[in-house]
């Protein structure tokens, strides 16, 4: 007699990847169109801002639990220091806004309900937290690195303020991209970490939350999946309402008007030259 077949639990990345796949797909047109990263760097930092505040937002409640004396130990498992992105966020501010962005600049109000909804489910369902290493920091190590690739390769195509350079030695408005080891004695940060590497040890950390896989958990891990789906959710919706999103928007459509309109004329031009060739010879 056959034993019955045994369903493996799949990979927690991988399990949030499939759950969040059509919004996951919705997301990464948004970023290929480059609606946020050609056309205006005052849209590109509306939507730094915000993601400055909500990566902000979940690093204090991240750390709070982790102060406790018995922190959560899914949390405990899948923090990664190296992975802290707010002094980054805080750089390439002062790149787009300047030295008082601070004091000029404030979270609207999606971006200030998503800070609300961080630190609500920090106090009620603390294993939620797990989805957003999986959502947003992997999201840096993956399409966010395909982003710096194209700023650094056309950065003349990229919104930049006047009188200023991106990239360089100091990462000039890509500090969020860019990894790098840190005196936590002196606060100076120092040579580049390998991206992969840091990748890869969130990766293994998220795969191996223990006892994550056990039936006893089901309900905990289908909390992340559904904050996963929450997080694209939000994200998409931040993106997308920048002041002047709209116009870009429109000129996209005009492009697309212009270029199907030459399209159609080349075809009517090679077809119309066919068409007398083919009478010649008869």
């Amino acid at each position: 007699m056959a034993s019955p077949s045994v369903t493996e639990t799949p990979l927690l990345t991988d399990e949030l990847r499939r759950k969040t796949q059509g919004l996951h797909n919705k997301m990464d047109r948004i970023v290929q169109l480059g609606l946020f990263t050609v056309l205006d760097y005052k849209i590109y930092r509306q939507i730094l801002l915000s993601f400055y505040y909500i990566f902000k937002t979940f690093e204090e409640e991240y750390e709070r639990h982790l102060a406790q004396e018995n922190p959560d130990p899914w949390l405990k498992h899948t923090y990664t220091p190296e992975m802290k992105r707010t002094a980054a966020f805080e750089k390439d501010l002062e790149y787009f806004y300047g030295p008082d962005w601070k004091e000029q600049t404030a979270p609207n109000n999606q971006t200030l309900e998503y800070m609300s909804h961080i630190r609500d489910i920090s106090k009620r369902h603390p294993e939620r937290l797990v989805a957003f290493p999986s959502t947003l920091y992997l999201g840096i190590f993956f399409g966010g690195m395909i982003t710096r690739s194209k700023i650094v390769r056309s950065t003349k195509f990229f919104p930049s303020p006047p009188q200023k350079q991106l990239g360089g030695e100091h990462d000039n408005g890509i500090a969020i991209f860019t990894f790098r080891n840190k005196d936590e004695k002196s606060d100076h940060y120092g040579q580049k970490e390998d991206p992969n590497k840091i990748k890869n040890l969130l990766k293994g950390r998220l795969n191996s939350i223990p006892g994550i896989d056990t039936e006893k958990e089901t309900q905990r891990r289908d909390q992340i999946g559904q904050e996963a789906i929450e997080i694209f959710t939000r994200n998409i919706d931040i993106m997308s309402s920048a002041r002047g999103m709209s116009k870009v928007w429109t000129r996209w459509i005009l492009y697309a008007l212009v270029y199907s309109a030459i399209a159609v004329a080349l075809f009517q031009v090679v077809f119309g030259k066919l068409n007398e060739t083919e009478q010649l010879d008869l």
